[in-house]
């Protein structure tokens, strides 16, 4: 009998380690777009594959119009190799590119110590690899499994109906193609947040429907490999880890408010695509109601400094810069109300520094934004010459790097499992629901009122429980 709610959840805790481990959108490799084939193409899979590709294109509505190779690689050194790919020779330019990072995100105390950004791509890209894996520009599958006869466990099934969401979404949608044309961060977050969010919703049915031990059977193989990969990334700043998976964090949600309409999934991969990740994390209010990027420019650095980049922290990363100095509630505030920001990294009298402009939707978003960032400038060290002002909507920082030895508060894991714990708590009740505009509001309410700590019961004061039915009720009487 398939499982219909020991997956739901009234309350969800988004560990963010476990969230990061998701998938690897970087192998999305993808050809010319194809939205829907013209007719269903004869595509012989092996046995053992066959079905779980039945089921992904009966999932998601759309059908393979060519097809995927298979590679079967029994040997686990193997595997991992071509998965997680050799790990590349950098040259002296991109050592100091890597260490002028690093001093950026000091800087903006995302961060703090002697962080090497090139140990934490190693500790990353070498993470223990799911069993199946999408090798995009290939147009292949790697299963760690022996041939077309190997029985294949309810694991790697699992994780073979993503890898094949994946390859059915690159047969469709531009992914690649679309991120290497991109312009901001925030687009390929987007992008990476619709790949990634697609295929986690269809894994997420497949769970549905295995019966409970095979779904016992999968939980403990994934809380195995989770474990491992939290050991293998404990050096890693937590704000890296979020700041690099962002977009796949957020995607799932997205999605479900899509409710699998393979039509509206088209339209979000390409003429109606979210403009960023604050529409991706609010569907209804954000997406369905549209909210434009504000326009800006890339701050200009002083006269005499040696630019290096420029670049865009999104709703994301403005969230943890106020985290550091802001309850959770005021800097989430602050995040929803980002509508767009540029900023300049470049070394002047031998620091690296960082211009940054960030627009406001409104101005009571500018107040709360500027009051935010505020605090995050008076909790900077004093060698980092942190500096703050305002016209209007826009509000202007400049921060210079404080050295690995300065002490300065960093985004904390509870206060980052905030932010997308919201966003998995919307994705858990739009699939309770089926409403996403209901779902959204109660998500937005609830996580401006307590902690993810609170609300998964570890830090209970007072009752949290008859408060959230509040929100409810009230959200019910304003959406329906």
């Amino acid at each position: 009998m398939a499982r219909q709610t020991s997956r739901r959840r009234t309350w969800i805790g988004i560990a963010l380690v476990v969230g990061i481990l998701a998938l690897s959108a970087g192998a999305w490799g993808l050809q010319r777009w194809a939205p829907f084939a013209d007719e269903s193409a004869e595509i012989s899979w092996p046995e053992n594959v066959a079905p779980v590709a039945e089921y992904v294109e009966r999932t998601t509505g759309l059908e393979f119009d060519h097809e995927v190779d298979i590679l079967f690689v029994p040997n686990d050194a193997k595997y991992t190799t071509l998965a997680n790919g050799e790990p590349a020779e950098l040259t002296q330019t991109e050592l100091d590119d890597a260490a002028v990072r690093a001093a950026s995100g000091r800087a903006l105390g995302l961060w703090a110590g002697d962080v090497s950004l090139v140990d934490a791509n190693v500790a990353l890209n070498g993470s223990v690899p799911y069993p199946v894996t999408w090798l995009g520009t290939d147009n292949a599958i790697a299963i760690n499994a022996s041939s077309e006869k190997s029985t294949l466990g309810p694991s790697l099934r699992t994780e073979l109906a993503v890898a094949l969401t994946q390859a059915l979404d690159d047969q469709h949608f531009h992914v690649i193609d679309a991120m290497n044309a991109a312009t901001s961060a925030q687009e390929v977050q987007v992008l990476q947040a619709l790949g990634v969010g697609h295929a986690l919703w269809v894994r997420a049915q497949y769970l549905d429907d295995l019966d409970d031990d095979e779904a016992i059977d999968y939980r403990l193989e994934s809380a195995e490999r989770t474990d491992t990969f939290v050991t293998q990334v404990a050096e890693v700043p937590l704000a890296y880890r979020a700041l690099r998976s962002s977009g796949q964090l957020l995607g799932g949600a997205f999605v479900a408010a899509l409710d699998g309409d393979p039509e509206r999934l088209t339209d979000a991969f390409t003429s109606a695509r979210p403009a960023a990740l604050d529409q991706v994390s609010l569907p209804t209010g954000k997406y369905e109601r549209p909210d434009p990027l504000e326009p800006i420019s890339d701050p200009p650095a002083p006269s005499g400094a040696d630019v290096h980049f420029s670049s865009q922290l999104g709703p994301a990363g403005l969230f943890m810069l106020a985290a550091t100095a802001s309850t959770v509630f005021d800097a989430l505030e602050a995040a929803d109300g980002w509508g767009n920001d540029r900023y300049t990294v470049y070394t002047l009298d031998g620091r690296v520094c960082a211009d940054l402009h960030v627009v406001a939707d409104s101005r009571d978003d500018a107040d709360r934004l500027e009051a935010a960032l505020q605090a995050w400038a008076l909790a900077r060290p004093a060698a980092s010459n942190a500096l703050l002002a305002r016209e209007g909507v826009h509000v202007y920082v400049s921060v210079c790097d404080p050295g690995p030895d300065a002490r300065q508060p960093v985004p904390s894991a509870g206060a980052i499992d905030h932010f997308f714990g919201r966003s998995g708590e919307l994705e858990s009740r739009i699939e309770l629901s089926g409403k996403p505009a209901l779902a959204e509001c109660i998500a937005v309410e609830t996580f401006a009122r307590f902690t993810i700590e609170q609300l998964n019961g570890f830090d209970r004061t007072g009752d949290v429980l008859a408060e959230v039915t509040d929100i409810e009720d009230d959200c019910l009487d304003r959406v329906g």
